[in-house]
């Protein structure tokens, strides 16, 4: 009777907007609470705080909060001016510069959604503008914002390791290498397209100096990768530390 009921329940409160996971929890304990079974709701609780309970988690919404905090201020801009003053000199440049801005956005974000809404809405519209078709542009955005769960630090990576009792620092030093690769693969595929496609020609070479002002203003976003992974590794190693010493001595 109760499974019967949570379905329709649930659908109500999905209607009214609230969101997933609290209508995921508020009707089993309606339909709890409608049979005269309060214990069990304190059970229900209890259970799922013990699963949100896990300080790898916590890196989660940290990690959105840091990539969030990061496109509000301007820093996606700058990641994209950076990759324009690398790359942007090459055939089908702007290509090149959204394939790149996405490698250097994963390392912020950790997640392809907030790569394709943080880098979509400013890459597709000016593809647009110097001549790349718009299937073209939303493909590329699309297919380059795969790159943010590999390119630590990743939120999928956390919660790998938080099921299967991996170590976190492990897996994002091991998501590098395959990240790059597929951004460099990305970028050659591109370029063997531009001469078939008749891509746009790429924009004038930029001067070392403007290439020093925006390496100067993207020092520090580049920088974050780094940072979150010596923070991991050296919690890694304490980690491993203190377990050396709780282990018993062999007798």
């Amino acid at each position: 009777m109760m499974l019967s009921l949570f379905l329709p329940l649930f659908l109500i409160f999905l209607f009214c907007g609230l969101p997933v996971l609290f209508a995921l929890i508020a009707a089993p304990a309606l339909l709890l609470w409608f049979n005269g079974q309060e214990r069990d709701i304190v059970l229900l609780y209890r259970n799922v705080y013990n699963g949100m309970d896990s300080f790898p988690l916590m890196a989660v919404p940290f990690f959105m909060l840091a990539g969030e905090l990061m496109n509000r201020a301007g820093i996606t801009e700058r990641l994209v001016e950076f990759s324009q003053a690398v790359i942007g000199h090459f055939r089908a440049g702007l290509a090149h510069v959204n394939i790149l801005s996405s490698m250097l956005f994963a390392g912020l974000s950790g997640s392809a959604v907030a790569d394709v809404s943080a880098l979509g809405a400013m890459m597709i519209p000016a593809m647009e503008k110097q001549g790349y078709s718009r299937k073209f542009a939303a493909a590329i955005t699309a297919a380059s914002s795969i790159i943010g769960p590999i390119i630590p630090p990743s939120g999928i990576m956390i919660i790998y390791a938080y099921v299967m009792g991996e170590s976190v620092a492990a897996l994002f030093l091991a998501g590098i290498v395959p990240g790059v690769l597929m951004g460099v693969s990305l970028m050659v595929l591109v370029r063997l397209m531009a001469d078939r496609q008749r891509l746009p020609a790429a924009t004038e070479k930029a001067s070392w100096r403007a290439r020093g002002d925006a390496s100067l203003k993207a020092f520090w976003p580049l920088l974050t990768p780094i940072i979150i992974m010596g923070v991991f590794w050296v919690a890694y190693l304490r980690r491993q530390r203190l377990r050396q010493l709780l282990l018993p001595m062999p007798s």
